[in-house]
């Protein structure tokens, strides 16, 4: 009897645990549509993406292979031939390889790509979480941003802004994977807790969007961070700062103001909104 009860309460609190990570209804994303999710952008309920980069630093004749990209991580292939319309392969690949990663922050399956290049097609390998892992990730995220909503629901914009920032704040930089692709989605700050600015930045997107502020995603070479909307300006937001400093520093919100390699600046310069010289550290008083 003792046996059967301590087996029945083991249940009990695995039930519990698996109902309240992964199948506890959640409130969703607020911009999720019939028709979005019936789209070729659709990937997940996490993020809802208009695609911008894609149709402003492609030509629509390269559209199939961005459009191939996400078709194939979707699907978990971890090869592929991508065969090219135009001469110049590899250029159009790169376009496709970076406006995915600014446009679809949700696509937590995706950690990184090689390729080589044949003149007139690419073969190309992708490093993919499991289709298993994937899934029961996606829940877990969906639950995370759901407390996030709820926490959120009722402050002001310049509230959530640093709600995030904290939130973001609070997890820990990977600085033993730091050349891992594995941190490279918001699937390792949401599930691990430690990830690297890559993660940082799309957390933080993803998050933006389901507690209603308008964001981008940014990057050079070297960092990703975001453009965060303020009272119909934009301005930097950096959370990778705060994860190197106690909340009590002077320099945690500097994330707010600046980004960690000293430039607002990032790819696709032109395509962004004007960012404001006045930073959120200083209006917010921070």
């Amino acid at each position: 009897m003792k046996l059967n009860r301590v087996s029945i309460y083991f249940l009990l609190v695995i039930s519990f645990f698996f109902f309240n990570f992964y199948f506890r209804p959640t409130l969703g994303n607020p911009l999720m549509s019939e028709a979005y999710h019936n789209s070729s952008a659709y990937v997940n309920n996490l993020y809802v993406s208009d695609e911008y980069f894609k149709k402003n630093i492609m030509s629509e004749d390269s559209y199939y292979i961005y459009e191939r990209l996400i078709s194939d991580v979707k699907s978990g292939k971890s090869k592929s031939n991508i065969r090219c319309k135009k001469d110049d392969c590899f250029s159009s690949f790169t376009s496709a390889y970076y406006a995915i990663y600014l446009d679809h922050p949700e696509l937590i399956a995706f950690q990184s790509s090689s390729w080589i290049d044949k003149g007139d097609s690419l073969d190309v390998s992708y490093l993919m979480m499991g289709k298993i892992q994937t899934f029961f990730g996606t829940r877990r995220i969906e639950r995370e941003i759901d407390i996030v909503q709820k926490e959120t629901k009722n402050m002001t914009d310049k509230e959530k802004i640093l709600f995030v920032y904290d939130y973001v704040s609070k997890r820990d930089y990977d600085h033993l994977f730091m050349y891992s692709s594995s941190n490279q989605s918001a699937y390792s700050f949401f599930t691990k807790g430690t990830s690297v600015c890559a993660g940082f930045a799309k957390a933080s997107q993803i998050l933006f969007q389901n507690i209603g502020i308008h964001s981008f995603l940014v990057m050079n070479d070297e960092h990703m961070w975001n453009y965060v909307e303020y009272e119909g300006k934009y301005y930097v937001f950096d959370s990778t700062m705060g994860t190197g400093y106690v909340k009590n520093s002077e320099h945690y919100y500097d994330g707010l103001g600046k980004t960690t390699v000293g430039d607002t600046t990032g790819l696709f310069s032109d395509l962004y909104p004007e960012i404001e010289k006045t930073t959120l550290k200083e209006i917010f008083q921070v």
